[in-house]
């Protein structure tokens, strides 16, 4: 429970000690005098953004009746101190004077406290809260947990197969494959055209080349032969010299007669076809042999390229058609518990209603729908008046005094924590359904915590503590409240002296 609460600086409220009791602890005062703002400070220790002050300061005494643990840290029995301030439009929490984390001050308060905010009660028509009030009763993490995680993983397999189109990408690997062989089959070379080319140009001069290079090989035929008719008329020192020039002269011949050999056996026709394909390959993917080249290896990279998504491709429609199966698996089983669970608490909800005054049948109707975030369910809360007959949607069927009362009706019906926090949930409630309200504050507090911001007599007159918030000038002023003082506030929230005489002729 809450025992006490300590309000540095918020708004007006400066240095303020509220001592909460156990049972039912009631805040009364004049619209306008902020008692809402009581209820923010208890807020900032949860999930609520709504403080409206940059400075903010703030110390919740609890004391826990049984162990608590978030992540690292854990709190035993007894004693503890939380601590919120707001610094800089930053807000900075502790634990018995440790920095903590805001997460981990959140999910330990909130295993002993729920608010009920104003207004709150239009949340039963909002699906994803009906979902998550049913996923609570079924205690179902470990599923949800497992589900979440494999249609992650589905999303991830589907976004692959829309982004990957098998007829196109079979339809690039086709044309690619085209492109790839026919340049391969080539043999393409840069080195080769540039001699080829160089051949054809001179190829109007071949009859001319073979005539000059057949009278070079004869002249220096002849040349040898003289040469060699010197060895008779010359000493032997000159032998030397003569081996030499012939042995130069052969080299010469020999040279000559390898290049007449190539000419001799050219295919001018031959040249011609082969740098036909060359000019054919550079207009369609050149302009130049090296262009033709370099798209190749291209190619080549983009045909692994596909050919690796279209792999990916048929293993994900697998992938999915595995991932389904899981899927529809683990949704069915989350969804029968989330039935089981509807079943188990639509009884109690209608009990608690008519302990409220209101006569009515409300249920969870379910519809499925595709696979999402949240399994294969689609729930909305329906409801009638009548004891017979079809439910219908709440949204069509139920003014805000009585969905106000239908979500009391429901919280009570799942409720978990020590602590139950209400702000002005007897919104278009009065006479005797007021009373009715007050006297199932009353039975809830003797198991919970209840602290209640409220404008009806009704559930004051009920309180274990009473306090009342009055506004001085820009300072707000928080009283306990007994004796003479309570009967007073009471009075004002009647509205005469006269109920106040026949309280006080009653209690005597």
């Amino acid at each position: 429970m809450i025992e006490l609460l300590h309000i540095n600086e918020y708004v007006y409220l400066k240095d303020v000690d509220i001592y909460f009791s156990s049972g039912l602890n009631v805040i009364t005062g004049e619209t306008g005098t902020g008692k809402s703002l009581l209820l923010d400070v208890i807020g900032a220790f949860l999930d609520y953004q709504n403080l409206r002050s940059d400075t903010f300061s703030a110390d919740m005494v609890v004391d826990l009746d049984s162990d608590v643990v978030s992540g690292e840290v854990e709190l035993g029995t007894g004693q503890h101190i939380f601590t919120v301030e707001r610094k800089n439009k930053r807000l900075f929490y502790k634990i018995d004077g440790k920095l903590s984390s805001r997460d981990v001050v959140q999910d330990i308060v909130s295993n002993f406290i729920a608010i009920h905010k104003q207004n709150s009660q239009m949340k039963l028509l909002d699906k994803t809260f009906i979902l998550n009030i049913l996923d609570k009763v079924a205690e179902d993490e470990k599923l949800m947990e497992d589900y979440k995680a494999t249609y992650q993983s589905y999303l991830y397999v589907n976004k692959t197969l829309s982004t990957l189109d098998k007829e196109e990408i079979e339809s690039s690997l086709e044309e690619l494959k085209t492109k790839i062989e026919e340049v391969e089959s080539a043999h393409l070379s840069v080195d080769e055209e540039r001699e080829l080319e160089k051949i054809y140009k001179d190829a109007s001069n071949i009859q001319v080349l073979i005539q000059h290079y057949t009278a070079a090989i004869q002249q220096l035929e002849d040349m040898e032969g003289g040469t060699r008719k010197f060895y008779s008329l010359l000493d032997k020192e000159f032998h030397e010299k003569l081996d030499s020039l012939i042995e130069s002269i052969a080299d010469l011949e020999n040279s000559i007669q390898k290049e007449l050999s190539k000419i001799e056996e050219m295919d001018v026709e031959d040249i011609e076809n082969r740098l036909g394909i060359y000019k054919r390959l550079r207009r369609k993917y050149g302009p130049t042999t090296e262009d033709v080249l370099e798209n190749l290896a291209a190619w080549k990279i983009e045909y692994d390229k596909k050919a690796k998504e279209l792999e990916i491709l048929i293993n994900a429609v697998e992938e999915k058609r595995k991932l389904e199966k899981q899927l529809a698996k683990l949704a069915n089983n989350i969804s029968k518990m989330r039935k089981d669970a509807a079943k188990r608490i639509e009884g109690l909800i209608t009990e608690h209603l008519n302990d409220l005054n209101m006569n009515a049948r409300v249920g969870f109707s379910f519809s499925e729908v595709p696979f999402n975030s949240t399994g294969i369910d689609d729930v909305e809360l329906v409801g009638s008046t009548l004891s017979t007959g079809p439910l219908y949607p709440l949204r069509k069927i139920a003014s805000g005094g009585e969905l106000s009362r239908i979500m009391l009706a429901l919280e009570l019906s799942v409720t978990s924590t020590d602590v139950l926090v209400y702000d002005e949930i007897d919104s278009g409630v009065g006479g005797v359904t007021a009373v009715r309200l007050a006297e199932k504050l009353e039975k809830l507090s003797k198991n919970h915590q209840i602290i209640i911001v409220t404008h009806l007599p009704q559930i004051a007159l009920k309180a274990d503590k009473h306090f009342a918030l009055i506004r001085n000038g820009d300072t707000g002023i928080v009283s306990e409240l007994s004796g003479e003082a309570k009967m007073e506030e009471i009075k004002r929230m009647f509205g005469g002296e006269e109920i106040v005489e026949m309280i006080r002729e009653t209690k005597s």
